[in-house]
């Protein structure tokens, strides 16, 4: 589509009206398109030919504007829609997963006898007649006078347009919106009815419901929402490492099965990645622009059947749009080292599924390499055993192990966006594999014997409260009272003793751990680990153990009682 420069219309409606006609349909139709929920509908009906323009929109972007404004106040648009855009409406709103919502159908039902009778005329003529069966079969109960009366049928009036086809509705309400349809299909297609009801007498709704899924998703894949099976494809392991830099791979199977133009929707998510963005931004090739904006249409679409996320959910599939373009600004910026020229090459020659799966795969190698950190010594391949995790550092590594892995941070989880929360995650799981691994070798502390310790009258009383930082502060306190570091509860009765020794108190009272303590801590750790990244990772922990300690003790004053049931940081006895 040909970018057009923005145009200011008139305050005056008439004025607005006149200006808006001037321009060719291609750009009020990009107008449109740029404009989202009411403010769509009025340019929609700005225009002399507001048909011409709903019938060029994308089926996707109607649905949104139904769906962002609400059918009731849509009824127009509705009206005009294509048989096509009216039928993929239905497809989208009328299900969840493989079964109708019968709430929906009648709601829809309303809607297109409010919509009028050229469009009750043409939803008949162009609707597939299974699905039409299916409708029907879910709220009409038919029966012949050859046939026999079902139980309860004398209790409703039975309805008839031919004397004999007998109907008996489901319901008051079945019975008010379905009787108009049916005298309307039986009036322009007489013969189409008779069939429809002997379908009706004759089919089981379960196999008409399977057919009409089938039939649906057939449809529906030919605006690119595949099969399951299909859509997982995109997560598939690609190693990230084995691009050939200028090979152009073979298109992928389904990215061209796009039946109808690429959906703003989509595309406006592109800033959720802007140095995917950017490199976009530089292409001007009208063939590859639309090439990639279909590419990236399908494979949006293959996201979100493959996270199964309902088609009528807005916010679940903006959700997953948005990942999407975090997933290909990452493998982008991955794949180029950030080399604009390079980024341009791969934008150019990768398809765009491949480009995704890259980048998925730079996120499922940290999944591998913290599976590989669970099954080592200290955690022992047991699961349960991330609960000695401090809080925050839990949470972060489950989020690695899920099944999508996902970033945690500022209290939830998020998706990988960019090299830099790749190279996040990449430190955290290094530094869990330092610390754990400096406890089991200095403090031959592991989880099969904290589990074993008598914890009868300590705090924490449990051993799932025990974390690596109360293991590391409380080995610590006993090297300060005791002269030998290890985790061993400390008394309650010495806990003054240890403050003191451990805390400098500012002017007003506060207390910080002394310098000295810091800087000792900071040579032994370094006379241990002799790899400089490995040492920076130590020290973070070892600040973030003194950091709680002055958290949790510092503002204590030095006669204050500790209550060990309402601190952390420390394995107390009573």
């Amino acid at each position: 589509m040909v970018d057009y420069l923005p145009v200011t219309l008139p305050e005056d409606p008439k004025e607005a009206q006149k200006v808006f006609n001037s321009l060719s349909i291609e750009h009020q139709l990009n107008i449109v398109l740029q404009a989202r929920g009411k403010d769509r509908l009025h340019y929609l009906f700005l225009s002399e030919h507001p048909e011409v323009l709903v019938q060029q929109l994308p089926e996707l972007e109607v649905f949104l504007t139904v769906k962002e404004v609400g059918e009731k106040d849509c009824l127009d648009l509705i009206s005009l829609t294509t048989p096509e855009q009216f039928q993929y409406l239905l497809d989208l709103d009328f299900w969840k997963r493989d079964q109708l919502d019968p709430e929906k159908i009648l709601h829809w039902m309303e809607i297109l006898l409010e919509s009028g009778e050229k469009k009750i005329t043409q939803f008949i003529h162009a609707t597939d007649p299974e699905f039409m069966a299916l409708l029907l079969k879910k709220f009409l109960h038919v029966a012949t006078l050859e046939g026999e009366y079902s139980e309860g049928m004398e209790r409703i009036p039975s309805f008839t347009l031919d004397q004999f086809y007998y109907i008996h509705f489901k319901g008051k309400r079945t019975r008010e919106v379905f009787e108009p349809f049916l005298r309307i299909l039986y009036r322009i297609d007489g013969e189409g009815y008779r069939r429809m009801m002997e379908s009706l007498v004759c089919e089981f709704e379960s196999e008409l419901e399977e057919t009409g899924y089938r039939l649906r998703n057939g449809r529906l894949n030919d605006y690119g929402f595949p099969d399951l099976e299909e859509a997982l494809e995109i997560y598939r392991f690609v190693n990230p490492d084995s691009l050939v830099l200028g090979e152009r791979l073979p298109e992928v199977k389904g990215e061209e099965k796009v039946k109808r133009g690429s959906s703003i929707f989509y595309l406006t998510q592109q800033n959720e990645g802007p140095f995917l963005s950017s490199i976009l931004s530089k292409i001007e090739d009208p063939h590859e622009q639309d090439r990639l904006r279909q590419e990236i249409t399908t494979l949006c679409n293959k996201a979100i059947v493959a996270e199964a996320i309902d088609l009528s959910n807005i916010i679940g599939m903006e959700r997953i749009v948005k990942k999407v373009f975090h997933t290909l600004n990452l493998a982008l910026q991955y794949l180029s080292k950030e080399d604009e020229l390079k980024a341009f090459q791969i934008l150019q020659t990768l398809p765009t599924q491949r480009l995704f799966q890259y980048g998925v795969s730079t996120i499922l190698l940290l999944r591998r390499k913290a599976e590989s950190i669970l099954k080592g010594s200290w955690f022992s391949g047991d699961r349960k055993h991330l609960v000695f995790l401090d809080p925050f550092h839990f949470e972060t590594f489950e989020g690695i192990l899920r099944k999508r892995p996902a970033l945690y941070r500022d209290g939830t989880f998020e998706d990988f966006k960019n090299l830099q929360d790749l190279k996040e995650a990449e430190d955290f799981l290094e530094s869990i594999e330092v610390i754990v691994n400096f406890l089991g070798k200095e403090l031959k502390v592991y989880p099969h014997d904290l589990k074993k310790m008598d914890l009868n009258k300590c705090h924490p009383e449990r051993w799932e409260e025990i974390t690596l930082s109360t293991i590391f502060l409380t080995s610590l306190a006993n090297q300060i009272l005791r002269g030998i570091f290890q985790f061993e509860a400390i008394p309650k009765a010495q806990l003054r003793e240890l403050l003191s020794r451990l805390f400098e108190r500012d002017a007003q009272g506060k207390g910080a751990v002394r310098m000295e303590i810091k800087n000792k801590l900071r040579e032994w750790s370094n006379s241990i680990e002799k790899d400089k990244k490995r040492q920076d990772h130590l020290h973070a922990f070892l600040d973030f153990c003194l950091d709680l300690l002055e958290e949790e003790y510092g503002r204590m004053s030095p006669e204050e009682e500790v209550d060990p049931r309402f601190v952390k940081g420390l394995l107390i006895s009573s």
